[in-house]
């Protein structure tokens, strides 16, 4: 049996011991048989691990995946009695697995077992009957059709894109607009409908959006990291419908129909101008339409929902999921990560890393190997890009990597007492040093293009005016060259001795 990511393994515990889910519930979420989660379970119990779980990644997958010994090949199953036992009523593929294993208990496993009937039917592929339950799941989409606004400002038409959401047991719908169908409006968008209906369903089933699946995939699609972690809050098992299989979002993609012959229709003559009036009109032909009598049955979505669907909702958390947005991101030599253009420490011994941001709109979370190294409160403060903690800091600023603010002077005293200046400058300007390596290390790569002359012209410019940034630095350097440039085309030198200031980067010639 292939191993699973940790982070499915993890998954896997919280939808058993957390949620309370059934196995083939906790399969069709994590996309995997109900012998793996079974197998997962098992190994779980017998490591003597417990729920909610502390481990890193790493301990973690040590005591789920000990070294075994290798397998014997495994005895085939007679498939052509699978495939009779398959027409008699109440047989399923895990009955006539779990004998076939009672048998030989070195056999397939069930992920295998299945596979290896569905190569042998081939043909006798059946799609499976959806039945709903009361309170067991949601379906959301957007919808294909939008609403136009006229922005007042400017006089720029745009469109509201509408979010639907249903339950199917009842088809009760929400709709909601938004400017756009990004992760943060997609994530909003599931809030406010839990919050609509005064529940949660036990499963949440989306498309295969961009939105919700970060990776599309028939049997595995991987889910954004922000959108599993709203589920987690309000407890509910994301299980994206299969691509190209309209069959897994039937009442979805009949309720979008609805809503855009009843609600988008009936708007059409309407001019809006802001995305809250929208909201407004569709709140109004919303009611209409859950109001509406059944053609063929008795009652209306209102009453169906509140007879069948609202009973059976989850209760909703005591607070409300606030949008996390997640992000790869290595540490850099400075012990920083950056998250939109400003930087958050960590301790210095993760210099290299790879570590997994976690940022809200007021704090700011770093983790490597499933555990939390670091949280800041978020900064937003452009003229002080850098968060730096005391503790995080290696003695004395040393970098692992050797370079502090000491060996960035020799350096710069290397090419000038200019540069030595401007340097120190840079050095000077933040709370610690070492949230200027970066920006020292920029204009040292920049001044290995130059001569020492050049650099030594620019670093006092910059020094003049008071604008020591690398960014400054950059373009009085490429200003001074061009000149610089256009003096020498009209000499001829011809002495191989000069040096230029990359000569003493990193320790170069007589450096």
């Amino acid at each position: 049996m292939r191993r699973l990511d940790m982070s499915k393994v993890k998954e896997i515990l919280r939808l058993k011991f957390d949620v309370g889910l059934s196995l083939r519930d906790i399969a069709a979420s994590c996309n995997c048989g109900k012998s793996t989660v079974n197998d997962v379970l098992k190994r779980a119990q017998n490591a003597n691990i417990t729920w909610p779980c502390n481990l890193n990644d790493k301990e973690l997958l040590s005591l789920i995946y000990p070294p075994v010994e290798a397998r014997k090949a495994a005895i085939e199953p007679d498939l052509n009695y699978i495939f009779n036992e398959m027409k008699k009523k109440e047989v399923t593929l895990m009955l006539l697995w779990e004998e076939y294993k009672r048998d030989h208990p070195d056999g397939l496993m069930y992920t295998q077992f299945c596979e290896r009937y569905r190569r042998f039917k081939k043909a006798n592929q059946i799609s499976m009957h959806m039945e709903h339950k009361a309170g067991e799941e949601m379906q959301v989409d957007w919808a294909g059709s939008t609403i136009p606004y006229t922005e007042p400002a400017t006089g720029e038409e745009k469109q509201a894109y509408l979010f639907v959401s249903v339950l199917p047991a009842s088809a009760y719908p929400f709709v909601f607009a938004y400017k756009d169908m990004k992760k943060p409006n997609w994530i909003n968008a599931h809030v406010r409908a839990y919050e609509y209906y005064g529940g949660v369903p036990r499963v949440t089933i989306p498309d295969n959006t961009k939105t919700a699946v970060k990776t599309p995939d028939l049997v595995d699609p991987h889910l954004n990291a922000s959108y599993a972690e709203m589920a987690q809050h309000y407890g509910t098992t994301l299980i994206p419908a299969r691509p190209r299989k309209p069959k897994d979002k039937a009442a979805d993609e009949n309720m979008v129909g609805n809503v855009s012959r009843r609600i988008i229709a009936a708007l059409r003559n309407h001019r809006f101008f802001s995305i809250m009036e929208i909201n407004q009109a569709i709140e109004v032909e919303l009611h209409k339409f859950v109001n509406r009598p059944f053609q063929k049955l008795e009652g209306n979505r209102l009453t169906a929902f509140e007879a069948i669907d609202k009973p059976a909702l989850k209760p909703l958390p005591a607070t409300r999921y606030e949008y996390a947005d997640w992000i790869d991101a290595k540490i850099a030599f400075n012990y920083h990560v950056e998250y939109q253009g400003f930087f958050y420490s960590v301790p210095y011994c993760h210099i290299g890393n790879l570590s997994r941001i976690r940022a809200t709109a007021s704090v700011i979370e770093v983790f490597v190997d499933g555990v939390r190294i670091a949280a800041h409160k978020r900064n937003f403060n452009t003229y002080k890009r850098y968060t730096t903690l005391p503790e995080h800091m290696p003695e004395s600023h040393k970098a692992v990597t050797g370079w502090n603010s000491e060996r960035y002077l020799s350096w710069a005293e290397k090419i000038g007492p200019k540069t030595k200046d401007l340097i120190a400058r840079v050095l000077d300007s933040r709370e610690y040093p070492v949230q200027t390596y970066r920006a020292c290390m920029g204009i040292m790569r920049l001044a290995s293009n130059y001569s020492a002359e050049v650099v030594e012209t620019a670093s006092k410019e910059a020094m003049d005016t008071g604008t020591c940034t690398y960014k400054y630095f950059s373009i009085i350097l490429r200003q001074k060259a061009l000149k610089e440039t256009d003096t020498v085309s009209e000499k001829v030198i011809s002495n191989t001795n000069l040096r230029g200031a990359k000569t003493y980067v990193g320790g170069g010639m007589n450096a």
